[in-house]
Parts: structure tokens; sequence; C-alpha cells
């Protein structure tokens, strides 16, 4: 279902991050900055001119997009991506709309319509993992998406072993951020969690295609 229906929800998103955008544009003065970086408290400590600041990420997502399209005529394992519809699609979308509620965030906070929102890095990190980790297992071996190792891209059975591990691996890491989101730990050491999450799910994956290539025989 969500094949078929991710690129209209990908292009509504752009859409209405673009109409967000310009909606904001025409409400501030000539000359006014956005946010365009937070830090880990969730308050802004970058600031662009409204024309980029505004229009930055539905830009990025249009590009996204249009990645989705290009890929698998550029990939030399182009087919593989095609039928890995469901995983592609399912990251696609989970990766659109996570710009989305950051292109949210930043419209708000431009029309102090809201405050920083302390915790939101992690819930959004945490979501992408669970929704990322959920579709690792169903790609298909290719030099584009994925955990791309030398001994996933070498070995079919070994890429398949790894990203559903991977997948795994990805939805614990998001788990574990969504948790800590509703726990007493204070904003400003959010980083800190957010990298180790990321850093042991990737590394954790990353060892483990070596172990199964090794385990198969690789490099005798």
């Amino acid at each position: 279902m969500l094949e078929r229906f991710s690129t209209p929800i990908q292009i509504a998103l752009i859409a209405a991050m673009a109409l967000a955008g310009a909606w904001a544009f025409a409400q501030l003065p000539a000359g006014a900055l956005v946010p365009v970086h937070f830090n880990a408290q969730g308050e802004a400590d970058g600031w662009a001119s409204a024309g980029k600041g505004l229009f930055m990420l539905p830009l990025l997502a249009l590009v996204l997009l249009g990645l989705r399209w290009l890929l698998p005529r550029l990939d030399p394992r182009g087919e593989n991506l095609r039928k890995s519809g469901k995983a592609i699609s399912t990251i696609w979308v989970a990766v659109s709309l996570l710009l989305a509620l950051v292109q949210a965030q930043v419209v708000a906070m431009s029309l102090g319509l809201s405050g920083p929102v302390p915790k939101l890095p992690m819930l959004l990190v945490g979501g992408l993992f669970i929704a990322m980790g959920n579709v690792l297992g169903k790609l298909r071996a290719n030099y584009t998406v994925g955990i791309r190792t030398p001994w996933t891209l070498a070995n079919e059975r070994v890429w398949d072993q790894t990203h559903r591990f991977a997948g795994k691996a990805f939805v614990a890491a998001g788990l574990l951020l969504l948790a800590l989101s509703m726990s007493p730990l204070p904003a400003r050491w959010q980083a800190v969690p957010i990298c180790v999450a990321t850093l042991t799910a990737a590394l954790a994956s990353v060892f483990k295609s070596y172990w199964l290539w090794r385990r198969q025989g690789g490099g005798d």
C-alpha cells in the first residue's frame, strides 16, 4: 500500500512544506532571519535569510524525491532497488516526514508561534530509526542504500543476514531514544545518546557483516 502511494505522499509533503514556507515568508519583515540550526536544548543557534531558511528543506525533500527516480537508473544493481520498492518507499517517506516536521518547527519558531522543543531531535531520530529498521531486512543488495560494506556487496547471503540484524539493531536504538525522550534526561545531554545509539547500531552492523563473511569462508 505504501509503495503505491509513497510518491504522492512525498509530493504532498513537499507542497505543504513549500506552502508553509511561502506563508511564513509573506508574514516576515524584509531582512528577517529564520532559525536553521538548533542546539541540544532545541534552541536556535544558527540563522539564515528567510528566502534561504524557509525553502531549504522543501528543496532538500525535492532532491530526495528526484534521487528515488534516479538511483535505480545509476546503480549497477538498479533492478534490486526496484525489487526493494516497499523498503525504499518506507525509508524515503520516513525521511521526507522528518524534514516536514523540522520545517514545521522552523516556520513556527520564525513566526513566534512556538518556542524550543527540547526533546524533538531525539523523538525524530528515534522514530526514523524504527521506521527504517522495520524494512532494512527487505532491501536487496545494491550500491546506494543499506549497509554497503565490502562483505555485504561480495555475498548476497551476507547482505540479507546483515540487514536482518541491522533492522533489529536500529529498531532497538530507536526504541531506546524514544524511551529516553520521555525520561528526566536533561535536554542538553540528548546529543550523547543519539550519537551513541547511531554509532552502536551502525558499527555493530558493519562488524556483523564481516563476521558473517568470515563464517561463510570469505578470505579463505
